[in-house]
């Protein structure tokens, strides 16, 4: 719960504040990466309001980088959702249905 606090706090310190955002959700992934019984995003993958531009230096799926929690989409958003246990360069790893801050109002 420590932890997931402490994230939340950065996440917000790095991104501004989520209540200048719309809500979103990742909706595309990989069709054949499943993590913890979702597609694995990555960038390039859409999201309710455009597409995840930001993902992984060094971990990639199905050839594209996987897309983290922090990870910026096209709108200026950033995705704020992710797996509890799969975690690339120590962030949450982020799968379709997770949430993003969408896109600044």
């Amino acid at each position: 719960m420590r932890r997931m606090l402490l994230q939340i706090g950065l996440l917000l310190v790095v991104s501004g504040s989520a209540s200048a955002q719309t809500p979103g959700v990742v909706t595309g992934g990989s069709d054949n990466v499943i993590v913890n019984g979702k597609p694995a995003a990555r960038a390039g993958d859409t999201t309710s309001d455009g597409a995840i531009v930001e993902g992984s230096t060094n971990v990639f799926i199905s050839g594209k980088p996987a897309a983290v929690v922090g990870g910026r989409t096209n709108c200026g958003g950033v995705v704020v959702g992710g797996g509890s246990n799969v975690f690339i360069n120590g962030k949450p790893m982020a799968r379709a249905g997770d949430s993003t801050a969408g896109c600044p109002k």
